[in-house]
């Protein structure tokens, strides 16, 4: 019974799940952390000149895995500079749809790097579309969305009032700057599943000859 138990915590131990770490699913920078310092997308609210707008990212993970961290540049104008982010699902009409998680009232950063760490981690699936979402945390609010510098245009969102997305072509406009990392889904390595096989049926042969 001894040899059975110290066996058998061997073989936990070696089905335990690789864990990797954190992985890039989608990245729009250039080398460096790089973006168009030069051209941003405009998020603001009700009371700034021009009016409420949000703008949108959708992305699509090569690989499955739970959601990590967000990273995108972006620039404080005036005002509160908080906005409100989100990862949402496509709707399956090309905009933003259900919403996977929030983050309320995240302080822009005043000219450069914005890093946002996933609390929920919600499970991203590989060939699925997501948008990263970027509306104004309040009417005062000004900010803006730095535009990547490697041409990338695939087609963008953004609303003239809360959650009311719109689309713009791919093509026209150079999409906003970020990159999306994801914790991948842990798999039991090959050899544990092959170890436990061993052990059954050494564990059965064992049996079956007391049992003579």
């Amino acid at each position: 019974m001894v040899f059975f138990a110290v066996i058998l915590l061997i073989a936990d131990a070696q089905a335990q799940p690789l864990v990797q770490p954190p992985i890039s699913v989608y990245n729009s920078f250039g080398a460096g952390n790089s973006y168009n310092t030069s051209i941003a997308w405009g998020v603001s609210g009700a009371s700034v000149s021009g009016g409420y707008r949000g703008q949108a990212q959708f992305f699509i993970p090569g690989i499955s895995g739970y959601l990590d961290q967000i990273q995108l540049a972006t620039i404080h104008e005036s005002g509160s500079g908080l906005s409100n982010f989100y990862i949402a699902q496509d709707n399956g009409s090309g905009i933003p749809g259900n919403i996977l998680e929030s983050w309320i009232g995240v302080q822009n950063a005043a000219n450069g790097l914005l890093t946002i760490n996933s609390a929920v981690q919600p499970l991203l699936q590989a060939g699925q579309e997501y948008w990263l979402c970027d509306e104004p945390g309040a009417a005062n609010s000004y900010n803006a969305w730095y535009q990547n510098n490697q041409g990338i245009s695939p087609g963008d969102a953004f609303d003239r009032s809360e959650w009311g997305w719109d689309t713009i072509p791919a093509g026209i406009e150079t999409a906003g700057v970020f990159n999306v990392s994801v914790m991948p889904v842990p798999e039991p390595p090959v050899g544990a599943l092959a170890f436990l096989g061993v052990i059954f049926l050494t564990r059965a042969a064992l049996s079956r000859w007391k049992s003579c």
